[in-house]
């Protein structure tokens, strides 16, 4: 019977000992690519100003260890490492930060830079946001991929309440032509698939470069007066 009792015991701390990992966190990103992690990712390195202020909101800011030089609100974002610009961040720095996982966007990110973080094996998440629901479905992708999805819950619902609100408030009025500059020099300014542009809508305007098949298209400055915008921003 002792002798039972010793190989039950020693069968049970082999199986504790001995225990499966857990499994690694899959998911996939805007351009709907896996993305795995063993875990939720606790050192982050964001290339968005936009995910970063996400983060903050979220809570997870102690997981941010490296962000652009653009990422600056919530202020205390200036005061993490900054690993460069948004489109050619260094990645040596980048690299010493040892990041677990990278979010990079197709539309500030060369392909470049993102092939090279997947040679050496750093996760990469990447974002495309042309509308609202792309901002809110991100709101959760991050929450899944920090372990903050109660936190992603909360703030999602925040901003979807915010923009119904704000759609029902505008609803009576006339919508003015809106003029948006990008950048100043060349002109650039948001077109049809631009989240800025459905932001102008929602907020009760109509942008003068709506119609522009391209994201983020070029105006000459004749060509932007030409089109008698009511509101410049």
């Amino acid at each position: 019977m002792c002798g039972l009792v010793k190989t039950a015991l020693l069968a049970l701390t082999l199986v504790l000992t001995f225990r499966a990992p857990a499994a690694a966190l899959t998911t996939r990103d805007m351009l709907g690519r896996p993305v795995t992690l063993a875990a939720p990712a606790t050192r982050i390195v964001s290339l968005v100003p936009s995910v970063t202020e996400i983060l903050f909101a979220l809570g997870a800011e102690d997981r941010l260890v490296g962000v652009t030089d653009f990422c600056d609100y919530p202020p205390a974002a200036r005061q993490k490492p900054s690993v460069g610009g948004m489109v050619s961040p260094n990645l040596e720095v980048l690299v010493s930060r040892k990041p677990d996982l990278v979010v990079a966007t197709t539309e500030g990110t060369r392909e470049e830079t993102v092939a090279q973080l997947g040679r050496l094996r750093i996760p990469t998440y990447l974002v495309v946001a042309h509308r609202v629901t792309d901002v809110t479905a991100l709101v959760s992708h991050l929450g899944e991929l920090t372990g903050r999805r109660a936190a992603a819950d909360a703030l999602r619902a925040r901003i979807e309440q915010r923009v119904d609100a704000v759609r029902r408030a505008v609803a009576p009025y006339r919508r003015p032509r809106v003029l948006y500059v990008l950048w100043p020099e060349p002109l650039i300014v948001p077109g049809r698939d631009a989240l800025v542009t459905e932001l102008i809508r929602l907020a009760g305007g109509e942008s003068i470069s709506a119609g522009d098949g391209d994201s983020y298209p070029r105006y000459s400055l004749e060509a932007a007066v030409a089109k008698a915008p009511e509101v410049i921003l």
